[in-house]
């Protein structure tokens, strides 16, 4: 049986949740750089100019969170009821939320320090959860943790709701460690934990796991 394949740019990025799910589902997959000209001129295999793109067997997808919820149910991440599943898709779209900001950090602010002082308190200072910030607060998805009893998100096994909160949680660690770990150890824990399961510790130690989080070298 051939591989999933990931057509993406050489960057973790929009594509390390889909590796993550599929390593931690026991699979491999293979990877393509993408051609940038077909991805922005080539309307059946990029049907919104953008990837990344999943190819698994007769499957050919676009679009981030379709492919995870692909993934999710192809390896058993989706959850194993109605409810766990809904309540996976919330965590998701929180993510996504602060996925959005954590975006226009990198590339727009460029992680200036007046920028970054912002950010935190809006996004993550406990004492800002009721404030405005797009319904992005790394609050609001440790709360899920906390209420499940802080292994899993949901439920008592791995979720494509906990691979999207490691892979976000990944990202602004390497921005704000101490002040992470001094706010939300119950988070550190987390990240630390799943990195450590079976298929996701190999993947995370091994060639596949690629060097740059973002396309312009910061994060």
């Amino acid at each position: 049986m051939s591989k999933p394949v990931i057509h993406y740019f050489p960057i973790r990025g929009r594509a390390e949740v889909l590796r993550l799910a599929i390593v931690a589902g026991g699979d491999d997959f293979d990877t393509v750089d993408v051609n940038y000209s077909e991805q922005k001129g080539d309307r059946e295999k990029y049907p919104f100019g953008q990837c990344p793109r999943l190819v698994d067997g007769d499957l050919d997808l676009v679009q981030s969170n379709t492919i995870a919820r692909y993934l999710a149910r192809k390896y058993n991440l989706q959850g194993k009821t109605e409810k766990e599943i809904c309540t996976v898709d919330m965590i998701m779209e929180g993510v996504e939320s602060l996925r959005v900001k954590y975006v226009n950090l990198i590339y727009n602010d460029q992680l200036a320090e007046a920028a970054k002082e912002a950010y935190w308190k809006t996004y993550f200072d406990k004492e800002t959860t009721t404030g405005r910030n797009g319904g992005a607060h790394i609050q609001y998805l440790a709360n899920f943790l906390a209420k499940n009893g802080g292994q899993y998100c949901i439920g008592d096994s791995l979720t494509i709701a906990d691979l999207c909160l490691w892979d976000v949680l990944d990202l602004h660690l390497r921005i704000f460690p101490d002040q992470i770990q001094e706010a939300y150890p119950e988070l550190v824990k987390f990240h630390s934990d799943i990195a450590e399961l079976p298929g996701i510790k190999e993947y995370l130690a091994g060639p596949k796991r690629l060097a740059e989080p973002n396309a312009n070298k910061l994060g």
